[in-house]
């Protein structure tokens, strides 16, 4: 086996997409109220009002920057005020309007699901439903589940994958899932008995789908069934929620579907097709994965704002509440970006990470908050709960972009949904409109050239005629293990084929190696997630050289 060192991997996401557009047309099956000229800049709005100020400030952002399509749901005072869709599921298209019943993947907001379906068996609804605790151990209800580390083998709780703080690091792991190295989430979670922790138990906030794929096995192995089944029997089903899918696949309604978009540097390219295109793909094929694969409606995301209001406030004084035994809660502070996401005083007052939540504090307007987000290749959620207010605002987009820098544009959705948040509160005009452009300014404009030139110039993958030379080829011929957690991250093949073309092969996929202008880097033509996959050579003048992988897609 010869060596492969993975340096480094970059998921981008969010960019500015300068294309004029026309104005987006609001899909709602109940019509849509007029702003007219004089909506009142103070306080005390009517509901109608609020709606309409709303929707005129979603269209107004979809004129002025890269959103294809949009959903949004907003409950208030309990009551669902919007469930619609906003421009076209296929750029370009005019007859793919986005309505309430459009589905969009909803990214890492699917662990929410899996921590509902967690803490109903825990009992935290009602305690004789109960068949584990939040203190329980891992090991208790999952036998097979080993880790290296086998002090925390033992001692990981169910609470601490939930609240993130577990012995593994920052998306720890996560290309594996990503390439498909191993073909049932079953096999994957059995596969982390190879991955070389460095973490300790409990050493704090680490963001790691890898905790959420463990919980989807607990989930199955408790209850005999697939986590997407007994999520639907017990959550989905009785809310109504039945334009909820653990994967694309599952729609019964193909043109239910919205397709996803990148952009970057003012250039936008898609639709490409949730079922077919790699470049959409989260996982190959876009199949069940329990950190992030689940595709909804506004409609049904709706329901389940109400159903999280209902529930909180019925089982906050709960014994099984996981407030009353706090091992794996902990405090952070926002990370320098929080400005530019619209979050309000973030500070000046302490936040901590929820269970199948990501920000829980007094950041938004002087309120009691909450939210979880979540992207994939192509899409894009951002949503924010006040449950003293019984307001909740959620905004998906069927774009994401590829710009490798952090721009204005990369948090347009967080301060959207924190104006949305600030009309329904009464938050003066000026005030929001201020806050908004404060925000704005924190971070610099999009910066040209900081595409991929490939997906967005139309270039080839290198220079024009290209070759690797034959004798390269031959040195680079073999099979490559990683150098961390080599049997955990599975073998990369790099062959070549009786055309004297070279190939690597890593987990599903197979794709050409190709020459750059540098004859030491190279490029993988994998097309997932319009960012590059280039490999780097060293040692290319030695009988057993070494690559280095950087710039592979990384899923948020």
């Amino acid at each position: 086996m010869r060596a492969l060192y993975i340096v480094g991997f970059l998921f981008a996401v969010v960019t500015l997409w300068a294309v004029t557009t026309s104005p987006p047309q609001s899909n709602d099956s109940h019509g849509t109220i007029s702003t007219g000229q004089g909506i009142p800049a103070q306080t005390n709005r009517s509901v109608a009002e609020k709606r309409a100020m709303a929707i005129a400030f979603v269209e107004k952002q979809m004129q002025e920057h890269p959103i294809p399509g949009l959903s949004l749901s907003v409950v208030y005072k309990n009551e669902t005020v919007i469930a619609q869709g906003f421009g076209t599921k296929q750029f370009g298209k005019t007859n793919t309007p986005v309505t309430a019943s459009t589905l969009f993947q909803i990214g890492s907001y699917t662990k929410t699901f899996i921590a509902l379906g967690i803490a109903k068996l825990v009992g935290h609804f009602r305690v004789d439903e109960g068949v584990m605790q939040w203190t329980d151990s891992v090991k208790q209800h999952l036998p097979w589940f080993e880790l290296i580390d086998k002090y925390a083998e033992k001692y990981t709780t169910i609470g601490d994958l939930l609240a993130m703080n577990s012995v593994f690091g920052n998306h720890d792991g996560d290309t594996t899932w990503m390439v498909g190295v191993y073909p049932t989430e079953k096999d994957l979670v059995k596969s982390f008995r190879h991955i070389n922790t460095t973490r300790s138990l409990r050493p704090g906030y680490a963001y790691s789908n890898l905790n959420f794929e463990i919980l989807g096995q607990v989930i199955a192995e408790a209850t005999k069934q697939t986590w997407m089944a007994y999520i639907k029997a017990t959550y989905l089903d009785p809310l109504g929620m039945n334009e909820t899918f653990s994967q694309p696949a599952d729609a019964p309604i193909k043109d239910d579907l919205s397709f996803g978009h990148f952009t970057c540097g003012g250039k936008l390219i898609g639709p490409y097709d949730l079922l077919t295109s790699t470049m959409m793909a989260v996982t190959p094929a876009n199949a069940n994965f329990a950190a992030r694969s689940i595709t909804t409606s506004a409609n049904d995301l709706a329901k389940l704002s109400h159903f999280l209001f209902a529930r909180a406030t019925a089982s906050s004084d709960h014994p099984n509440h996981p407030r009353h035994d706090d091992r794996s809660s902990h405090f952070e502070a926002l990370e320098s970006t929080s400005k530019s996401k619209g979050y309000q005083s973030p500070h000046e007052n302490p936040v901590a990470a929820g269970y199948g939540f990501d920000v829980v504090g007094n950041v938004m307007y002087g309120f009691d908050y909450y939210e979880k987000g979540g992207d994939t290749m192509a899409f894009k959620l951002r949503n924010g709960f006040i449950p003293s207010e019984g307001l909740a605002i959620t905004v998906g987009t069927n774009v994401e972009c590829s710009e490798l820098v952090t721009s204005a544009e990369r948090f347009l959705v967080e301060r959207m949904r924190s104006y949305l948040l600030g009309i329904f509160l009464d938050v003066p005009v000026h005030e929001l409109d201020a806050a908004f452009l404060r925000a704005s300014a924190n971070l610099p404009p999009a910066v040209p050239g900081t595409c991929d030139p490939h997906y967005f110039g139309g270039e080839p993958w290198g220079p024009h005629g290209a070759t690797i030379p034959v004798a390269v080829q031959d040195k680079l011929v073999g099979t490559y293990v990683v150098t961390e957690s080599p049997v955990y991250y599975g073998n990369i093949t790099v062959f070549k084929t009786n055309a004297s073309a070279l190939f690597l092969r890593w987990g599903v996929y197979t794709a050409p190696v190709v020459a750059t202008a540098d004859p030491t880097a190279f490029a993988v033509a994998i097309e997932i997630g319009a960012v590059a996959f280039p490999l780097q050579v060293d040692g290319l003048n030695t009988t057993k050289p070494t690559l280095s992988v950087t710039g592979a897609p990384i899923a948020a």
